[in-house]
């Protein structure tokens, strides 16, 4: 009988350690839930009993890309389009670029090289880049007595009765400007006036004799040009021709005020104003005072400049 008794209890113990076993490994009643992981829309929730546990995890939205969309980093959903590229425009040595990513597209444009000119060295068109050097001013190394502000130097030329006797007396200039225009000088868009105010003295024996003719004309530092008009218009206004980076321009000259024309003090003074209109910034105009037997009479004192630019004149430039 306690045999018998005995097995039942056993029989019993296994039996309740199975319930046992299936309680915990099949129910949630001793809080041993089995949840599923948390996705970015749902919290994790026991797959026994369906209890949720915490918060879903939310979208993990990567960067769009020029190529790329934006998508969740864990579930992959769509979130934006792809940006596709911002080209830069192609320049003269790189090609498109994109402004986000860096990849680039066809070739640079080269660059569009202008010729080189006296103001400045070839340069591009597009970009300003520059090679080489301006050219070569035509009197660039020439010898010839340059005329500074203020300082007198000897000046010859022919007297007034005979064109064979030389008089000396020194040439000066006294003054010098740079204005957009006065009443003498009328003011132009995108030029300006260069204004010269020229001072001859002769005392000499000569001079007090038989007086004394000044002669002279204008040139291009550049070109040296010789398209300096005989004739003034109505207004006084000469034309001739300049090199502005490259182009032939026009521009005037005109005399203006005459401060002193005869003699003081036993001197013969010849002082006057000379102004040239040239493009803003021009530097290349020159007044050129020569001896006046180079002219073939009173009527032809604007002599090209080549013709009477040698080491024995006197040359302003009016920069």
């Amino acid at each position: 009988m306690k045999r018998i008794l005995l097995w039942i209890g056993v029989a019993i113990m296994v039996a309740a350690t199975v319930v046992l076993v299936c309680l915990i490994r099949l129910t949630c009643i001793f809080g041993n839930h089995v949840y599923s992981p948390a996705t970015c829309t749902e919290p994790e929730i026991c797959t026994r009993c369906g209890i949720v546990n915490g918060e879903p995890l939310g979208h993990l939205y990567g960067e769009a890309t020029c190529t790329e969309p934006s998508v969740c980093l864990r579930c992959g959903e769509h979130h934006a389009d792809a940006l596709g590229h911002e080209w830069l425009p192609a320049t003269c040595t790189e090609p498109e670029i994109c402004a986000r990513c860096g990849i680039t597209r066809g070739e640079p444009l080269g660059h569009v090289m202008a010729d080189a000119t006296y103001q400045q060295p070839a340069a591009c068109t597009r970009c300003g880049y520059t090679e080489g050097a301006p050219l070569t001013p035509a009197l660039a190394g020439r010898t010839f007595v340059e005329l500074q502000v203020g300082t007198p130097v000897p000046y010859t030329t022919a007297s007034y009765e005979d064109r064979d006797v030389d008089v000396t007396g020194t040439a000066e200039i006294t003054d010098y400007r740079v204005i957009d225009g006065d009443e003498i000088f009328p003011a132009r868009e995108g030029y300006e006036w260069h204004v010269a105010t020229v001072r001859l003295v002769f005392a000499g024996k000569d001079a007090q004799t038989d007086g004394a003719q000044s002669a002279y004309t204008f040139g291009d530092y550049y070109i040296l040009d010789d398209s300096m008009s005989m004739h003034e218009d109505e207004s006084g206004m000469r034309t001739f021709a300049a090199d502005w980076y490259g182009m032939r321009v026009c521009c005037w000259q005109k005399t203006g005020e005459t401060v002193e024309n005869d003699w003081y003090d036993h001197e013969l003074r010849f002082t006057w104003e000379e102004g040239v209109l040239v493009p803003k910034g021009y530097d290349g105009v020159l007044l050129i005072l020569y001896h006046f037997r180079k002219a073939a009479d009173a009527t032809r004192l604007y002599l090209p400049a080549s013709e009477v630019l040698d080491d024995n004149a006197l040359v302003f430039r009016m920069k």
